[in-house]
């Protein structure tokens, strides 16, 4: 049972060292974990792991699923607000594009 504990301990470690990255946005950390991870969860599959060790790991990994998904829509929101803005359109009284202001000037809307 100890080589099996020890599946989970790798794991687990691998799943903190994950977090603490996602945390510090070290990207250089997280590009060298996924092949550490394959590896780890290889091994994990091939032993015989108490079930409660399993739902453990599967909370801190469903924990570092939600800090992707908040770093890449913080990715995302980044990504738009430093794209340049583009120029407000308005319309006249007839339905036609209308100049919001003078040339030379812009009003952008965000």
């Amino acid at each position: 049972m100890t080589g099996d504990s020890d599946s989970v301990g790798a794991v687990a470690r691998l799943l903190d060292q994950q977090r603490a990255a996602l945390l510090q946005g070290d990207i250089a950390t997280l590009a060298k974990l996924p092949e550490r991870l394959d590896q780890a969860m290889r091994r994990l599959a091939r032993a015989r792991v108490d079930p409660v060790a399993l739902a453990d790991l599967a909370q801190i990994a469903a924990r570092n699923a939600r800090l992707v998904l908040s770093a890449r829509a913080g990715l995302a929101r980044a990504t738009h607000d430093r794209a340049p803005a583009t120029a407000l359109t308005t319309y006249n009284a007839q339905g036609r594009k209308a100049a919001a202001c003078l040339p030379g000037q812009m009003i952008s809307r965000r």
